[in-house]
């Protein structure tokens, strides 16, 4: 019988936690040099991670720790990212390197419900399009749009703000009426039979272009002519100099 190595199939951590992966491993002469830990990411590679005979092994952003008299491994990764999202594999070097059938990681963001928001945007008045954004609200909460016929709308989905870290529950709707109202474009009910009452204010906000922004992007452009003809007449200058 040759060395036998275990781990978990899958394993979920959520962002900013602490994982561990054990490993456990059986070896006929109950002597190996060391233990390894690798991981594999989607694009296939392997990337070594450390390896150890004995003991705790404090990485920057691991700790790998074995116990030759259980014959067992741990390794550790500190404050999950989603970078770690990954299969992670224990090996044993006993004359020879055998790999274990690795654990797959599945890393999700943390839940965040704070209080419901609404959010709308209106074109100019010529192109009468208002869109409507829903957000934040309780993930138990079960979004049905009006039946407004003059409006398209997507059922609710999950907003990932990753800059957060976070994720937000989000449902959309938009219409060619300028005057569509926000507060009455969705019906709420939680578990999918009481009402729940939405008393989110809405936020107005518009399409059109920021002043300030199209004015300094108005002075780069001429500061820019401005170099290229200082840039130029110099050049000529200097030509005619050297001709003369």
């Amino acid at each position: 019988m040759g060395t036998e190595i275990i781990q978990s199939s899958n394993i979920t951590a959520i962002i900013g936690t602490d994982v561990e992966f054990p490993c456990q491993y059986n070896i006929p002469d109950k002597n190996f040099e060391s233990v390894y830990w690798y991981l594999q990411r989607a694009d296939q590679r392997f990337t070594y991670i450390g390896h150890t005979s004995q003991g705790t092994v404090e990485l920057e952003h691991y700790q790998l720790f074995v116990n030759r008299k259980l014959l067992s491994s741990t390794l550790t990764i500190k404050h999950v990212q989603p970078r770690d999202k990954a299969i992670y594999y224990c090996a044993v070097r006993n004359n020879k390197l055998t790999f274990g059938t690795g654990t797959w990681l599945k890393v999700e963001l943390t839940i965040q419900n704070p209080d419901p928001a609404v959010y709308q945007l209106k074109s100019p008045e010529s192109s009468n399009i208002s869109v409507c954004l829903f957000t934040d609200f309780d993930s138990e909460i079960n979004v049905e749009p009006s039946t407004e016929s003059n409006m398209t709308r997507l059922k609710s989905t999950s907003l990932d703000m990753k800059t957060m870290d976070s994720k937000s529950n989000g449902a959309l709707a938009w219409s060619n009426s300028f005057d569509l109202g926000c507060n009455s474009t969705f019906n709420y009910t939680f578990h999918s039979s009481s009402e729940f009452p939405c008393d989110a204010n809405v936020v107005e906000k518009g399409f059109e272009t920021d002043m300030n922004l199209n004015f300094y992007n108005l002075l780069v452009i001429v500061l820019r002519i401005t170099f290229l003809k200082v840039v130029g007449f110099n050049l000529l200058m200097t030509l005619r100099l050297w001709s003369s």
